[in-house]
């Protein structure tokens, strides 16, 4: 079986072009990826740390960290429980 060569070399460029947009799409993926993890690192970070015995004089947490491409900033109130439950046995009281 015999091709002209014009066949041959416009299957090369339609292949460079299908390796370039499979390349990009591989790249974005990663880049997707790694700003998700990024993310939730941060606000687990966050969600440990307020919860901590040492922060309850603090009146909240911010953490932020910045990738490629990506930043990310979570605040949160520190987790006081004590307030929570008086104002529930306060709740309770009243008829």
């Amino acid at each position: 079986m015999k091709m002209k060569a014009s066949f041959t070399v416009e299957a090369a460029g339609v292949m460079a072009a299908v390796m370039f947009v499979i390349m990009i799409l591989i790249s974005q993926a990663f880049r997707l990826r790694a700003e998700t993890v990024g993310k939730f690192s941060v606000h687990e970070d966050v969600e440990q740390t307020r919860h901590l015995v040492e922060n309850a004089e603090k009146k909240e947490i911010v953490r932020s960290r910045t990738g490629s491409g990506w930043q990310a900033e979570i605040e949160a109130q520190v987790f006081r429980p004590e307030n929570f439950l008086r104002k529930w046995s306060l709740a309770e009281d009243e008829p």
